[in-house]
């Protein structure tokens, strides 16, 4: 009898170790190009029968189980399944938050940031019940859908790197390519953006691997080349409209507009609608938002790049590096990249003398940051 308790004592034990020693693997978990986080998984053949070269969201295989991520068959809490009752931000933000999905949007990258926490913060506040047609600058948008992650990505999956959607508030914004000098019509399924991507060199393992069915962890910087500067810069316009509009027939007299004939206002901006001028929204502004910990002076440096020592940084303080780097404009930060006027002072300074002169000393090369 007493065998028989060591034996079922025995068997209680290992089943214990076996647990904690699965909990340590998880909580120590090395990613592979088939399992890259907890619980995602990467199929090698697609549905139809193509090695899967498709990113995150889409083209899973017919025996997946990814969709009950986000969607609970008998349980969902809304009218599409989703997993969550309350804003679709904390759907996404279960997993890109950093302890799922590859792209952190809580930490800097090419896009922004969103931050809820830091000095000068402004951001798409998608988390906020604002709608679309309150973008700035909207004039012939009146779209009263609310402002959420997927106003701008296709969470199912589309052609562009970073699930950008082809279609934003019901219309197409990439109205028109360019083929050989001529505009064409962009079809849907296009890649309208692409981006000048480099591989991530945190996820180097999976990146160099030959048996990851092409998926890619990267890095980027924004759209690639000057046309797709311009697509990107169409893109934003689906909201921010009146930033687009043509100037070539000239302001519009104020009867005009009382009429009703025009909601654009024609104002002088920055031309973003010309491959040849090569700047798009991106050049001074982030797209999810920006912090005190992502800005930028003159010189392109960050706080964390200021109390580095010279020549990289001035050797300051953390709190001296903040001061120097807080925005106090009266509009807000409005997910500028540069902080306060910088943004405009980082070329103006340079190239072209404005009414005020070049500060002696002064360090003007962030300018290569704007592209």
């Amino acid at each position: 009898m007493n065998k028989v308790k060591l034996g079922f004592t025995a068997l209680f034990t290992l089943i214990l170790l076996s647990m904690f020693a699965a909990l340590a693997s998880a909580e120590e978990h090395t990613p592979t190009p088939t399992n890259p986080a907890p619980g995602i998984n990467i199929g090698t053949i697609d549905n139809n029968g193509q090695t899967n070269a498709h990113k995150t969201h889409g083209n899973f295989q017919n025996n997946t189980n990814s969709c009950a991520n986000c969607h609970s068959t008998h349980n969902g809490q809304s009218g599409k399944l989703l997993k969550f009752k309350n804003a679709e931000y904390d759907m996404c933000l279960s997993c890109h938050d950093g302890t799922m999905g590859f792209y952190d949007v809580q930490k800097a990258s090419g896009a922004g940031i969103f931050s809820e926490s830091h000095e000068s913060a402004s951001m798409h506040n998608v988390s906020s019940g604002m709608t679309n047609g309150s973008a700035p600058g909207a004039f012939t948008n009146t779209d009263t859908n609310e402002l959420t992650c997927s106003s701008c990505h296709n969470p199912h999956g589309s052609v562009n790197d970073r699930l950008l959607k082809e279609k934003v508030i019901g219309n197409v914004p990439f109205a028109f390519g360019t083929v050989n000098g001529a505009k064409v019509p962009v079809s849907l399924g296009t890649k309208t953006i692409n981006l000048a991507l480099t591989p991530d060199p945190n996820f180097e393992a999976i990146n160099n691997s030959t048996a990851n069915s092409g998926l890619k962890i990267t890095t980027s910087i924004g759209p690639k080349d000057n046309t797709d500067k311009v697509n990107y810069s169409q893109f934003c316009s689906a909201c921010h409209d009146d930033y687009l509009a043509s100037r070539s027939a000239g302001r519009p007299s104020n009867s005009t507009k009382a009429a009703g004939n025009t909601n654009h206002d024609f104002l002088y901006t920055h031309g973003t609608n010309t491959s040849s001028s090569g700047r798009n929204c991106a050049s001074c502004h982030f797209a999810h938002g920006t912090d005190i910990s992502t800005m930028m002076d003159t010189s392109g440096r960050t706080i964390a790049d200021l109390q580095k020592p010279a020549p990289i940084g001035m050797g300051w303080t953390e709190q001296v590096a903040k001061d120097y780097m807080k925005d106090v404009s009266a509009g807000g930060s409005n997910n500028k990249k540069f902080t306060n006027m910088t943004v405009c002072w980082t070329c103006h300074q340079s190239t072209r003398a404005i009414d005020t002169p070049v500060v002696t000393g002064g360090d003007y090369r962030g300018k290569a940051k704007i592209r």
